[in-house]
């Protein structure tokens, strides 16, 4: 059987997936529990640089500029008056020094792009396939799906997000083979946040456009409204404390009711000088609007047999610091990395007339190497997304003496244009080893390359 990888999953992550998996020649197949991989969400995802460099490598680059955001100065305000507290350019001084810009994304263009410049759209995507089980065998996986279908395949890439049914199923099976049942009880991730995504007129609230505001501190218990606009609308995210504290139960749908509520808990916080909450929730657009918990939780084991996670099924994050996406597309670079590799060296051995098909062994070595990987990089970008959000959202004279006073003289975003960031973060991202490229470059050179 030619090796064939099932993807669970038809998000940015599982399609930048298909992506690489096209170019590396590897046979695949996305299963979506949804009717459409397409959807109208309203989220707006922050494409990092380093991330940005990932998409130009598979040849989207030019659509992604069409449909961005602009986005130019970031401004840091007081929630409860307004008072903007620090003033940065960091988005231009990251395009400075690599070259590529951030692009602020919605959600349901960037699907729309990758899903329309996959060569296997047709072919390799099966809508309505919701997981039901999964059955790791010696030379394979049978993947079961409640419509009675069998999928077969060579291994599982579980990218299916916080709620991962295939992590659901992958702890089943370890708790099995480890015969240790309480490891079923074990949920790992846990909401202490939740908020609203949504999209407003600007049209007559006259929001600074290309402008990223962070309201920080304001409503009751303390919040963060995080904003950016074009002349026509304003894209927001609202995140504050869980009014019950921490919970690991699955987020409810909250109803139109509820979202009324908690909007006007934050109706006087200023998202930007001289516009209160009160005033964008007037002007939204409900039917790309949602409230929902968000999720934090870092999992110590990444695979099992044939079956490994990617993305937000393994390490989730709120959105406040905008890295999610982009730590989960660094993640599938660095696993169809491993995959080629191994695949590469075991046609070396069908030319020597030697197994064909990998084993579970080399298999799961592969997922060590990546998982090792990923955990070395993506841990320290989670503890700091842990810290922040916890610090915007506080109320009280240690946050707002912060904020005014050490804030604008300590600034990571602003130290040397940025610099840190770039060395420690940016430079670093991951690139596919496979692809020929050479991409762009800045001031800070890019620490991987393609070797050809």
């Amino acid at each position: 059987m030619t090796f064939k990888v099932i993807i669970v999953g038809g998000g940015p992550v599982g399609l930048y997936m298909a992506h690489a998996f096209e170019r590396a020649n590897i046979d695949y197949v996305i299963l979506e529990q949804q009717d459409t991989v397409l959807n109208i969400s309203g989220q707006l995802l922050f494409t990092w640089p380093q991330t940005v460099r990932l998409f130009d490598q598979i040849g989207l680059l030019a659509d992604l500029e069409n449909v961005a955001l602009g986005i130019h100065h970031k401004k840091r305000l007081f929630g409860n008056n307004g008072q903007v507290t620090t003033t940065s350019n960091f988005w231009d001084a990251m395009q400075d020094n690599h070259g590529y810009p951030f692009l602020p994304l919605l959600r349901s263009e960037l699907v729309k792009i990758l899903y329309n410049h996959l060569k296997g759209r047709e072919s390799n995507i099966r809508v309505n396939s919701r997981v039901t089980d999964i059955r790791p065998h010696a030379t394979g996986v049978h993947v079961h799906l409640a419509d009675g279908s069998l999928i077969q395949g060579s291994i599982v890439v579980g990218a299916d997000g916080v709620h991962s049914r295939t992590r659901q199923i992958m702890d089943s099976l370890v708790a099995q083979h480890a015969l240790n049942p309480a490891r079923l009880a074990n949920k790992p991730m846990v909401s202490t946040f939740y908020g609203i995504f949504g999209r407003a007129s600007n049209i007559d609230l006259g929001i600074e456009p290309e402008v990223f505001f962070e309201s920080r501190g304001g409503g009751p218990g303390g919040a963060v409204v995080q904003c950016l606009a074009t002349k026509g609308i304003v894209q927001f995210v609202t995140l504050k404390p869980l009014p019950g504290g921490p919970t690991s139960e699955r987020s409810p749908r909250y109803s139109d009711e509820e979202m009324d509520a908690y909007a006007a808990s934050l109706a006087d916080v200023a998202v930007c000088p001289g516009v209160t909450f009160g005033d964008v929730w007037a002007k939204v657009q409900r039917k790309s609007t949602r409230m929902l918990n968000q999720e934090e939780g870092f999992l110590d084991n990444w695979f099992f047999d044939r079956i490994v996670l990617v993305g937000d099924a393994v390490h989730k994050s709120t959105s406040v610091n905008g890295l999610g996406m982009t730590c989960g597309l660094h993640s599938g670079a660095v696993l169809a990395n491993e995959l080629h590799s191994l695949l590469s060296r075991q046609y070396e051995k069908k030319k020597e007339e030697e197994d064909e098909e990998p084993s579970t062994e080399e298999l799961e070595g592969a997922f060590r190497r990546y998982q090792e990987d990923r955990k070395t990089e993506v841990k320290p970008i989670w503890n700091g997304g842990h810290a922040m959000i916890r610090e915007v959202v506080k109320k009280g004279w240690v946050s707002w003496f912060w904020d005014r006073f050490v804030l604008p003289w300590c600034d990571m975003e602003t130290f040397a244009k940025g610099l840190l960031v770039s060395v420690l973060l940016i430079r670093q991202g991951q690139i596919l080893r496979f692809v020929p490229f050479e991409g762009r470059g800045g001031r800070v050179p890019w620490a991987r390359k393609v070797v050809v």
